[in-house]
């Protein structure tokens, strides 16, 4: 307690005894009256009340001291700092849409995943679907085309959603003229193949054309056309100087992904498949790579049963997050919450589970990572399991 505290309690108690030794003498002077009503409520009631206001006084000012002290007069302030202990925040989860092309029959010639890198800085990986891809599970209409054919772009788009585990934030349908539109503003494209170095100018009113045409009837050369299309459309919108001038000035998604990919480093995969005969193949392996490099952070899909994942670091090792989020993505888990435990002196690795509800999920990830498993019903509610990572965690 302060020193001009302690003086307002001396003060406070002065005038307490003060008050007493008054009363006392009011009452031996008045012994005979004292039992006299009229008396008491005339000097007795006054003084009682005297008495309690000036206590009363007395303990709002220690209380309201006590509780500065306690407080040491200052908030509490939120942890913005993602290196410090205790941080924590919700992962943006990876920008993408899908970009489709349909031809004059109302036939797919283009699938097309954009994700973004980063939402502020851009970039991104673009990848190329053949329409003819054979979809796993399927009973009667396997392909994208046909998907497409019989029930539009919404069935394509949630084929596409499980086939990469991750929703999309957008879906376009391209068609002929509004390519016209979106080269417009550039004028045309010069197009550069990745096997040969040959460079051909192609215009606006070619640009459907250039990327729907299958060479010898095959989808692998129409891939090759659509991916060389892309790298050299979006490296000419970089070195214009004016990416957003260089796209038309209707604000759809389709622009806005490619004005963000334009914006930073990018990748076109467009040789992920292979004909053995039998419609587009690929490594299954290869395929889960260019999607965990894709979609970090995916969105969760219509019938997603990953487990949400709330991932701290107890170690000042931060590359350690990195190594983890990566295992975790290839162990079926779904990253949702990052950052840092309250102390950095934690040792063992551990999946801490809330309730039994997701006790096997929090233990078939524990033996998958190499980590302990602990119940806390106290943990946070934010997601489903909580990983945290300790000393004993090798890359």
């Amino acid at each position: 307690m302060s020193d001009q505290n302690s003086e307002s309690l001396l003060t406070a108690k002065s005038s307490i005894e003060k008050l007493k030794g008054a009363i006392t003498r009011l009452l031996k002077v008045s012994k005979i009256k004292i039992k006299d009503p009229t008396f008491l409520w005339k000097f007795g009631f006054p003084s009682l009340l005297a008495i309690v206001a000036v206590w009363s006084s007395f303990l709002l000012v220690d209380g309201f001291s006590s509780v500065l002290e306690s407080e040491e007069g200052a908030t509490r302030e939120a942890i913005t700092d993602p290196l410090e202990e205790g941080f924590e925040a919700f992962v943006e989860q990876t920008w993408a849409g899908l970009v489709v092309t349909e031809d004059e029959s109302g036939g797919l010639v283009q699938v097309a995943v954009i994700s973004i890198a980063d939402r502020q800085s851009g970039g991104g990986t673009i990848l190329l679907l053949p329409p003819e891809l054979k979809l796993d599970q399927c009973v009667d209409v396997c392909t994208l085309n046909a998907q497409y054919l019989k029930s539009g772009l919404e069935l394509v788009r949630n084929s596409v959603s499980e086939l990469l585990e991750t929703e999309f934030s957008d879906s376009t349908t391209l068609t002929s003229e509004r390519w016209e539109t979106l080269i417009e503003p550039i004028g045309a494209v010069v197009i550069r193949a990745a096997d040969t170095g040959e460079i051909q100018t192609v215009s606006k009113s070619e640009v459907f054309d250039f990327i729907s045409r299958k060479k010898d009837g095959s989808f692998l050369s129409r891939q090759k056309d659509q991916g060389d299309f892309w790298r050299s459309w979006i490296s000419a919108l970089k070195e214009s100087g004016d990416i957003d001038g260089s796209l038309p000035l209707m604000r759809i998604p389709v622009v806005e992904l490619v004005s963000a990919l334009a914006k930073s480093s990018f990748t076109v995969v467009d040789n992920l498949w292979s004909d053995l005969g039998d419609g587009p193949e690929t490594n299954p392996d290869l395929l889960s790579g260019v999607i965990y490099d894709m979609f970090p952070f995916p969105a969760a899909t219509e019938n997603d049963e990953r487990a949400t994942v709330r991932l701290l670091n107890g170690t000042d090792d931060f590359s350690l997050s990195t190594a983890m989020q990566e295992l975790l993505r290839k162990n079926g888990a779904n990253i949702t919450v990052i950052g840092n435990f309250r102390s950095f002196n934690i040792i063992q690795t551990r999946v801490i589970y809330k309730d039994t509800e997701t006790q096997i999920e929090a233990e078939r990830l524990a033996a998958a990572i190499g980590a302990h498993v602990i119940q806390d019903e106290l943990v946070s509610p934010v997601a489903d399991l909580t990983v945290l990572i300790g000393r004993d965690f090798s890359r």
